[in-house]
């Protein structure tokens, strides 16, 4: 499976993934909600040779208690596992080479945490050749010190790997290349030709916060693609970043000799002011019309043409 980016992060990840693909080594994979944890932990799977055996994902957090005792209970009695989202479907025999990928376990209650600290005891002691991946938000000791992970889990996973996997925000490196994947896979999908990809838009990417990483990226490039008037090139809604951001890229890139679209940085500087004019008026245009000395019927068919509201939103 393929991991995008070229940032030193990534290029560390890539390595550790070769590393453990090629050893049954039950790994920790730490990092922020959205930052590619699960897509790390089926890289490791499909790069070993165990890539043709059985792999589930299993959210702890989300999956009954109760019904999760059934299935450890089960998994102990008879060495089979029942996906709990399909209990007719999907069951399998925890053979050699099975990898079990748990997400979510520090946001589980405790007793979701100790049917999985049963589960994991049991197979430690029964030395089944199973692959055990657990997917977190904060390293274990440091949930099991806060109380919000059992001192259990603690004590099972010690000698597991750990990986760490960077914040979008932490390798700004990734973007470019996590964009241009996001725009070839999801044009693929909505059956579209191959977009240029407008390197303004790639320039205010890179500087965004993304709270919710890759998860958040990639929603904000589907959503341009769907929203584009243009669909031969990528390019961002206006309004993404404010007007004084863009402003001073603009002047930064001009300083630089850099080149940019004009006609873009215009929408997104015009939009900005006309929501702020708005908004100072109540969304009254015609005394907003005044204010910026045009005419109604410009003020109205600038916020058409800017997917400007005719009234204030809430």
């Amino acid at each position: 499976m393929q991991m995008i980016g070229t940032s030193q992060q990534t290029r560390r990840n890539r390595e550790e993934v070769k590393k453990l693909s090629r050893t049954r080594q039950n790994v920790v994979i730490v990092g922020e909600v959205g930052v590619g944890k699960g897509h790390l932990a089926e890289a490791i799977h499909l790069d070993s040779k165990d890539a043709k055996k059985p792999c589930v994902r299993l959210n702890i957090a989300t999956t009954d208690p109760t019904h999760l005792r059934k299935l450890v209970e089960l998994a102990i009695e008879k060495g089979e596992f029942h996906n709990p989202i399909s209990p007719d479907h999907g069951n399998f025999k925890l053979v050699d080479g099975t990898t079990l990928i748990m997400e979510d376990l520090d946001r589980a209650g405790l007793a979701a945490q100790k049917a999985v600290c049963d589960f994991l005891a049991y197979c430690r002691k029964k030395r089944w050749e199973l692959r055990l991946i657990m997917l977190v938000q904060a390293p274990v000791a440091q949930s099991a010190k806060s109380g919000s992970v059992l001192p259990c889990i603690l004590d099972e996973t010690r000698k597991w790997e750990t990986v760490k996997v960077t914040p979008l925000r932490d390798r700004p490196e990734d973007i470019p290349d996590l964009v241009e994947y996001f725009v070839k896979q999801i044009t693929g999908e909505l059956g579209m030709e191959d977009m240029v990809i407008d390197s303004n838009a790639i320039g205010v990417l890179v500087r965004q916060e993304w709270k919710e990483n890759v998860q958040e990226l990639k929603r904000m490039v589907e959503r341009s693609i769907v929203l584009s008037r243009d669909k031969d090139v990528f390019k961002l809604p206006a309004g993404i970043v404010n007007e004084q951001a863009e402003l001073s890229r603009i002047l930064d890139r001009i300083e630089a000799g850099t080149d940019f679209a004009l006609d873009n940085s215009m929408e997104i500087i015009e939009k900005g002011i006309l929501l702020r004019t708005l908004e100072k008026f109540g969304f009254n245009q015609s005394k907003a019309a005044r204010f910026l000395k045009i005419t109604e019927d410009t003020l109205r068919y600038r916020m058409r043409r800017l997917g400007i509201p005719t009234a204030r939103k809430g």
